[in-house]
């Protein structure tokens, strides 16, 4: 005789706690833990449920942000930013009639690009160096970044296995980037030696460990690129400053916009146009031809 096996009860949810869950089903990982962070920051001030929140309380929210909790504009920013894209998503669900963030002011946030600390090819160098004399894993990390252009959680998502193949000629490195999109990299002969010294005798596995073998996550690699960075007399120095610096030397060595679009794999050209337009900036700024221009009465002034 057969007995059926009852099926197991669903965890039952509330209509808040589902929407939650539906919206950051759709992300990755890394994705999903900024936007619960965000979400959950959010349900922790708001006194009532938050799918209902109205725009009046996100405008206290805000203020709240601002002014009781001391936080950075541009915080402020990605958290309101991070809230709007979960209740544009609840509308679209048909969860709520319309979203409470659209008529939200969000402080306005400012970037001098020339202020931003930016890493030459020759600072890249000197991550290197710095790599070498610690360890084989260090130096694949700064080549990771530095020269093929990851972002940081894909260099420590590497696999010894991904880079063991060849196509079409070339030993190549396979992964998959932000967004789920599996891309595949040349590796010039230098960094597969780089790559092949830091895996050592191993044949499978993460190629970037920690000294216990565990594989390094991105607050590991955050830290060693710290490190690596103060000693080399670089100062406060972020795995992100390493990818941004890979693609302003490849337009510093004649690489068209094009190609380090696709070097970075960005699916918007104006990215590279901004790296473009401002490794030069100060060196082409108006003020030079300007002081240029009016040398004469500057002499006497000056």
């Amino acid at each position: 005789m057969h007995h059926r096996t009852a099926a197991r009860p669903l965890i039952a949810l509330t209509e808040t706690d589902a929407a939650i869950t539906t919206f950051l089903a759709r992300y990755s990982s890394d994705s999903r833990r900024t936007y619960r962070a965000i979400i959950d920051r959010f349900r922790a001030w708001h006194p009532g449920d938050i799918l209902h929140a109205t725009r009046a309380e996100l405008e206290l929210y805000t203020h709240y942000l601002l002014e009781d909790q001391g936080l950075k504009k541009s915080t402020v920013y990605v958290y309101l930013s991070g809230l709007s894209v979960f209740y544009r998503v609840a509308v679209a669900d048909g969860r709520i009639p319309q979203d409470p963030t659209v008529m939200v002011r969000r402080p306005k946030v400012f970037y001098d690009d020339n202020r931003l600390t930016r890493l030459t090819s020759h600072d890249v160098e000197k991550l290197l160096l710095q790599a070498q004399e610690r360890s084989p894993q260090h130096t694949a990390l700064v080549t990771l970044l530095g020269m093929l252009g990851l972002r940081c959680s894909e260099a420590v998502g590497v696999q010894i296995e991904d880079f063991a193949g060849y196509e079409r000629g070339h030993r190549v490195l396979h992964l998959v980037g932000k967004g789920g999109k599996p891309a595949t990299i040349p590796l010039p002969p230098m960094v597969f030696r780089i790559l092949d010294r830091a895996a050592g005798d191993r044949t499978s596995g993460p190629l970037l460990t920690t000294r216990t073998g565990r594989q390094m996550t991105r607050h590991d690699a955050y830290r060693r690129i710290e490190v690596l960075g103060r000693h080399a007399g670089l100062g406060h120095v972020h795995p992100h400053q390493l990818r941004h610096a890979a693609a302003t030397s490849a337009l510093d060595a004649g690489v068209s916009t094009r190609d380090v679009q696709a070097f970075g794999r960005w699916s918007d050209a104006r990215m590279v146009d901004r790296y473009d337009r401002n490794r030069h900036s100060l060196d082409r700024h108006a003020a030079y031809a300007l002081a240029s221009h009016m040398s004469a009465i500057a002499d006497k002034i000056a």
